[in-house]
C-alpha cells in the first residue's frame, strides 16, 4: 500500500503530498487521518495521512522513469486519528481556494487544543503528544467486596468507618468524600493500603459555566405552533432533507419572525432520522438565552463551542460531538469544523454577519466553507437573516439557492 502524507511543516516548498510505502505490519491500522512518523530530508517528522491506495494503482499512474526504489517506508503509525476522510477533502479545497498551506487547513479539523508533536524517548523511539492532556480524570472509590469483611479497624479510625459506611451506598468520588469528611484523604490512603477500598480513574466532562447556560432558559420546551411563513420555510428544508441531495436554502425573515423555531423543528426531524446538525451563530449573538433555547429543546444532545470556554471545556464539548453523545453543535464559525457523526444539516444564523470571515491564520469565510461541506456530504445548508448578504440574494435570484 501507498500512503500520501502531509509533512507537518508550513512552508511553500512542502505544500503538497508525499508518497510513502506502508509496511505490511501497519496496513490493518493505517487510514486517512492517521498520524505517522516519517523520515524526511534526513529528519524524523510528523506527518498526516490524507490518502491511502494500492501500490499497483499508484505505480500505474507514475511516470515511466519513476524509480520505485526511492520510495521510503513509514516508520510508525500512531494510534490516534486526527481527522476524517471528508475533512481531508475539505482541507484540500480550502488550501486551493484560499491560497493557504495544506498543513494549516487540515489543522482546522483537529480537536481544540491539539498541538500534535513528536517526543523522543531515551531509547530513541518516538511518541505522539496528543490533546489527551486536556481530559479531566477523576478518582472514584468503591468497596472491595473481595476483602475480609471482618478486618478490624483501630478504635480511633472514625473517619475510615465513615468512609466505609458511605461507600456501602455505591461508588463515590474521592473529592466529594473530602468535602464531607475532614481529613478524608489520609483515611482513604489507609483503607486502600488495607485493601478495603479500591480506586479507579474515570473521565469527567466539565460542566459549562452558568455564564454560558442560564437555568432560566434551560427548561424543557415543546415546539410552538408555526405561522404559514414558518411552515413554508420548514417544508422547503424537509423536502431537501428527504431528497438526500445538497442544496442551499435562503431564509429571509425579520428579527422576531420565528426563524429559530424553524431551526429547532428542522433539527428535531434530523435527529429523528439519526442525523446530526451544526448551527452557526455570530459570536455576539451567542448568549445564554440563545444556547438555552437549543438545550431547552434537545437537552444534553447539544454541544457548545465558543472562545469564552476554557481549553478543557472546548475539548470536552468537541469530544461529545465526536463520540455521538452530542448530535447538535452550536457555536461561531469555528464550530463548523466540529467532528459530528452523520452530519445532515447546517444552519447559519444571521448569515450576513462579517464575523463569519476569519481574518487571521487561515483566512476563510464560514458561509463558503459550509456550502462546500454541504456539497461534499450531500446535505442542505440553511442561510438565514433579516438582511441577507448581497451574494446570497444574488444566488437566490439566479435560482442557485432555494428561497
Amino acid at each position: 500500500m501507498i500512503a500520501h502524507v502531509i509533512i507537518d511543516r508550513a512552508t511553500r516548498a512542502l505544500d503538497k503530498t508525499f508518497a510513502y510505502l506502508v509496511p505490511s505490519s501497519f496496513e490493518a491500522t493505517i487510514d486517512v487521518g492517521s498520524c505517522v512518523l516519517v523520515s524526511f530530508a534526513h529528519k524524523k517528522s510528523l506527518a498526516f495521512v490524507v490518502q491511502v491506495e494500492d501500490d499497483e494503482a499508484f505505480f500505474q499512474k507514475a511516470s515511466l522513469d519513476f524509480d520505485k526504489t526511492k520510495l521510503k517506508e513509514l516508520e510508525e503509525v500512531f494510534e490516534y486519528q486526527a481527522f476524517s476522510p471528508e475533512a481531508a477533502s475539505i482541507a484540500f479545497w480550502m488550501a486551493e481556494y484560499y491560497g493557504a498551506y495544506l498543513s494549516e487547513t487540515i489543522k482546522l479539523f483537529f480537536a481544540p487544543g491539539s498541538k500534535l508533536k513528536l517526543e523522543k524517548s531515551e531509547d530513541g523511539s518516538y511518541r505522539l503528544i496528543t490533546p489527551d492532556f486536556l481530559r479531566k480524570e477523576v478518582q472514584w472509590l468503591v468497596l472491595n467486596h473481595d476483602a475480609a469483611p471482618e478486618l478490624p479497624l483501630a478504635k480511633n479510625a472514625s473517619r475510615q468507618r465513615q468512609i466505609l459506611a458511605a461507600l456501602k451506598e455505591g461508588p463515590i468520588k474521592s473529592s466529594e468524600l473530602a468535602q464531607e469528611i475532614p481529613g478524608a484523604h489520609q483515611a482513604i490512603r489507609a483503607l486502600k493500603k488495607k485493601g478495603l477500598v479500591l480506586a479507579y480513574q474515570q473521565r469527567e466532562v466539565r460542566e459549562l459555566a452558568q455564564s454560558s447556560l442560564s437555568s432560566a432558559v434551560m427548561q424543557k420546551r415543546k415546539a410552538s405552533e408555526l405561522t404559514e411563513g414558518q411552515k413554508e420555510s420548514l417544508s422547503s428544508i424537509r423536502s431537501m432533507l428527504h431528497s438526500k441531495e445538497a442544496g442551499v436554502i435562503l431564509m429571509d425573515g425579520v428579527t422576531g419572525s420565528g426563524k429559530t423555531e424553524v431551526y429547532l423543528q428542522a433539527i428535531e426531524e434530523v435527529l429523528a432520522q439519526g442525523g446530526s446538525a451544526c448551527v452557526l451563530i455570530p459570536e455576539i449573538s451567542l448568549t445564554a438565552q440563545t444556547v438555552g433555547r437549543f438545550r431547552g429543546r434537545f437537552g444534553n444532545q447539544v454541544a457548545v463551542l465558543h472562545s469564552k470556554l476554557s481549553a478543557g471545556e472546548r475539548y470536552d464539548q468537541w469530544c461529545l460531538a465526536q463520540s455521538g453523545k452530542a448530535r447538535v453543535v452550536v457555536g461561531p464559525r469555528s464550530a463548523l469544523f466540529a467532528s459530528l457523526n452523520n452530519l445532515a444539516l447546517i444552519i447559519i444564523d444571521e448569515e450576513h454577519e462579517t464575523s463569519y470571515k476569519q481574518s487571521s491564520g487561515v483566512r476563510y469565510h464560514a458561509r463558503e466553507v459550509a456550502e462546500k461541506i454541504a456539497e461534499v456530504k450531500g446535505i442542505p445548508l440553511v442561510l438565514a437573516s433579516a438582511t441577507p448578504s448581497i451574494e446570497s440574494l444574488y444566488y437566490a435570484i439566479q435560482g442557485k439557492h432555494a428561497q
